[in-house]
């Protein structure tokens, strides 16, 4: 059976996360506690208090800490692969089982704040309100963040790659008119760039940005209601 190329990209972008916080967690543990932070260590510190300041901004103090490993998580996850169009690999965000596995993690968080907040009897009685009709829209309405989260994430990323796929085999046919050295798809290595710098660097963050405030954001209506 053959692999998918996106398995591929799984599997390099697993070891890279695993040396990576491997490494970061060496540096904070060797860290003297009047020491000053600096290099990995300092920039492991920054993001986590970043996230930190997001999640508990957007879920209060409480809920926003429990929250913020996880969205810490998916979001380094997300950007990284996002951006592995710049190593020549396919991104493992533009296979709809990658963003789907992520949605329905998102998913169960959302459904089990809204179970912690009403208990499991309030969670299914919140089914038939206000009348025992509504079941299907209120059914519906939550399923929805799922197909919205994975959807968005999967759609956005795919387009990309196709577009990038089709400048390519573009430039290489305008290429080709050139004589002596048309075999060399010139062009492309003269716009390419400019897109690359968009879809694999500003979308990847804006995407994963995205995603993680509208898992936030959810979470955190469910557990103000």
């Amino acid at each position: 059976m053959k692999l998918q190329k996106e398995v591929y990209s799984i599997l390099i972008l697993t070891i890279f996360l695993f040396i990576l916080f491997k490494a970061m967690n060496k540096k904070l543990v060797g860290l003297e506690l009047k020491e000053k932070p600096k290099g990995l260590a300092l920039k492991a510190i920054l993001f986590v208090q970043t996230i930190n300041n997001f999640t508990v901004q957007n879920m209060g103090e409480k809920h926003g800490k429990r929250m913020s490993a996880y969205i810490g998580s998916v979001f380094i996850y997300i950007l990284l692969a996002n951006m592995m169009g710049l190593l020549g690999l396919q991104s493992p965000t533009s296979n709809y089982s990658v963003t789907l596995v992520l949605a329905i993690i998102s998913f169960c968080l959302i459904q089990h704040a809204k179970i912690d907040q009403n208990g499991i009897k309030g969670y299914f009685k919140g089914f038939f309100e206000p009348f025992f009709p509504f079941v299907i829209p209120n059914f519906f309405g939550t399923v929805a963040p799922l197909i919205s989260l994975s959807l968005r994430l999967f759609g956005n990323v795919l387009s990309g790659t196709v577009i990038m796929t089709l400048l390519y085999t573009f430039t290489a046919w305008l290429s080709s008119f050139v004589p002596l050295i048309g075999g060399f798809n010139f062009i492309g290595v003269v716009v390419a760039p400019v897109l690359h710098l968009y879809f694999d660097m500003f979308s990847a963050f804006l995407q994963a940005f995205i995603f993680i405030s509208l898992t936030s954001i959810l979470i955190a209506v469910e557990y103000a209601e």
